[in-house]
């Protein structure tokens, strides 16, 4: 078990996934300042998705998901009283509690780090094949195109996660999937259903970029 300072949002991080935020609040800038002590590569946090309450505004988080991802700060810009953070998904964690007797305005979780178990190699394989045809089918639905997809099983699992417009609900699921098999076919199978309500009401989802800031 580690420890990690968190930054619950209302979005989902995933490994290998950039994400842009503007910070503003000042426990999250004391965080960036704590951050900067540090290493570059020590620099971390753990972005967690919020099941109820808000980021902002009268409504403050009143609980989140228990599995979330850590985020390296890539890159930070001022901007007067707030700044614009580029961060990169690394490790997935299980949020085991939170550390009562940190002096830190931010809350910081007690967690452990999930593993990257890939399950049977030769449904890793046909499923990760069962994903690609599914997003073709959901980019003809669309009307649109697909970017070059990565190789990796791995890879493909989250970038579906990140790509897609998903539902909160439907992305903590890929991310809290025990095993890249069985993160492949819940991937897929939300890939079809997304199509198939596509061609059946004709309208489009609501895209959420992967870059695109989100305040604190």
């Amino acid at each position: 078990m580690r420890r990690l300072p968190l930054f619950p949002l209302g979005v989902v991080l995933f490994p290998g996934m950039p994400l842009q935020l503007q910070v503003f609040e000042p426990r999250y800038l004391q965080l960036l300042e704590d951050l900067s002590e540090l290493e570059p590569e020590d620099r971390e946090f753990g972005i967690v998705a919020i099941r109820e309450g808000s980021e902002v505004g009268t409504r403050r988080v009143h609980s989140v998901h228990n599995v979330g991802c850590a985020a390296r700060l890539a890159a930070a810009r001022s901007l007067g009283e707030r700044f614009v953070i580029r961060v990169l998904g690394t490790w997935r964690f299980r949020l085991d509690g939170v550390d009562a007797a940190a002096e830190t305005p931010y809350a910081t979780g007690l967690v452990t780090k999930l593993p990257e178990v890939r399950g049977d190699q030769q449904r890793v394989d046909e499923h990760a094949e069962e994903v690609r045809a599914a997003l073709e089918a959901y980019a003809t639905a669309l009307n649109g195109e697909i970017p070059p997809l990565p190789r990796d099983p791995d890879e493909l699992a989250y970038t579906v996660g990140a790509l897609v417009p998903l539902s909160i609900t439907d992305q903590q699921e890929l991310l809290a999937a025990p095993t890249t098999e069985a993160r492949l076919a819940v991937a897929r199978d939300q890939l079809r259903r997304e199509a198939g309500l596509i061609r059946a009401t004709h309208s489009l989802p609501f895209r959420r970029n992967v870059g695109d800031a989100s305040p604190n």
